[in-house]
């Protein structure tokens, strides 16, 4: 009897771990059933990268033409397209792109760098002819864009991130807010709108501060704003910086993805923030395309634009990226 009790002890013991294993199996499932479906929501609709030979006349003027696939010039160097529309246009995710910056890292020269496109450059859409490079995401996504300035500015960017200016005010406030250098004449302008507490100076901004800083294009012209943008963008690196702390960057990676759209796996982002991450020496240099006196402002079919000087601003990324 004894023997015979300790066999049903033996198999309620083994039927206890054999449940517990089903239920544990069964929450990993549902967590990866999750992820997975968080991740196939953030890539459905991204854009692909193709062959040239594969893009005909009808899919270049399509809605979302695909990316042409470009050999890596230096694979020390990855490149990253950041294209940023404003919620406030109703036409905002198939509307013209308000924001073109590219994020390149050099891993050989330890240097990232920021460049802004200005939106009125004058340059040869694919299929469309001459007009405003801000008109390539209206016409053709986020394909578009990334093909008109690989064939004007010879780059080789493959990668991109497209972002709403209001989950970008959610990711600043996910980390705290950032610091941002204000002048006078910007904290007057803040001020007079009802954001008392914004001085001349470094200014720690939250995400709905930093926003309107970001949006700002009524003190200067349009190179204002952009500098404006890119000081936003060097101050949410600057804050991440200061934790490296490789779970919490994973956790704010894996928050950024809910707040944007890539052709990007978490894991080749999450890999590349942690090269940036380690390094104490990290050069951040930034600048704007076409550069100070490679430009002049024309009017063209009626419109406002900027006459670039192709081959000068060719030189300026080529020394500013390798």
């Amino acid at each position: 009897r004894i023997k015979g009790e300790l066999i049903v002890k033996f198999f309620e013991k083994h039927k206890k771990r054999k449940i517990l294993g089903i239920i544990i199996l069964l929450i990993l499932l549902v967590i990866f059933w999750i992820y997975g479906s968080i991740i196939a929501t953030l890539r459905e609709g991204t854009v692909a990268v193709v062959e040239k030979e594969e893009i005909d006349e009808e899919t270049l003027l399509s809605e979302n033409v695909p990316i042409i696939k470009e050999e890596q010039k230096e694979d020390y160097v990855f490149n990253v397209l950041l294209i940023g529309t404003d919620s406030r246009d109703p036409d905002a995710e198939m509307g013209r792109s308000d924001t073109m910056m590219l994020v390149s890292f050099n891993q050989l020269e330890n240097k990232a760098t920021i460049v802004s496109f200005m939106r009125d450059s004058l340059v040869e859409i694919p299929g469309y002819g001459l007009t405003k490079l801000g008109h390539s995401y209206a016409y053709g996504g986020a394909g578009l864009t990334i093909n008109t300035l690989n064939q004007t500015y010879d780059l080789d960017i493959q990668n991109y991130i497209t972002i709403n200016f209001e989950n970008l005010k959610n990711v600043i406030d996910k980390i705290g807010g950032i610091e941002v250098p204000i002048t006078a004449e910007e904290a007057a302008y803040y001020q007079q709108r009802g954001y008392t507490n914004i001085h001349e100076g470094v200014n720690v901004l939250n995400g709905e501060e930093a926003l309107v800083h970001a949006r700002n294009r009524t003190l200067d012209s349009d190179f204002g704003r952009t500098r404006r943008q890119r000081s936003v963008m060097n101050g949410i690196y600057r804050k991440v910086m200061s934790n490296k702390d490789p779970a919490d960057l994973l956790a704010l990676v894996n928050f950024c993805l809910t707040q944007v759209k890539t052709n990007m796996d978490v894991n080749t982002i999450y890999d590349m923030a942690t090269k940036v991450l380690a390094l104490d020496d990290l050069t951040v240099q930034q600048t704007s395309v076409p550069a100070v006196g490679t430009y002049t402002g024309e009017t063209y079919n009626g419109m406002s634009v900027l006459q670039v000087d192709i081959d000068a601003n060719k030189a300026v990324l080529e020394e500013f990226l390798y």
